[in-house]
């Protein structure tokens, strides 16, 4: 897994970390809990009778900052 780059303000000292990886199946239950509750509380459409969300909310849901709106 990709390593996350951190600046510290103070020093400007540049650290590299791996990201938290969930120790056990219930952290990684509750990770997918929590997402799939924000993808099921965004604006929905009703199309025929299915519901459906929008991806580029999705995007934003799962914290992808360069979707346009």
């Amino acid at each position: 897994m990709a390593k996350i780059y951190e600046r510290n303000p103070d020093t400007g000292e540049v650290k590299g970390r791996k990201p938290h990886q969930p120790r056990t199946n219930f952290e990684k239950d509750l990770n997918r809990s929590e997402i799939l509750d924000e993808i099921w509380a965004a604006d929905k459409h009703t199309i025929d009778g299915h519901w459906y969300v929008k991806l580029t909310d999705v995007c934003a849901i799962l914290g992808e900052d360069h979707v346009r709106k």
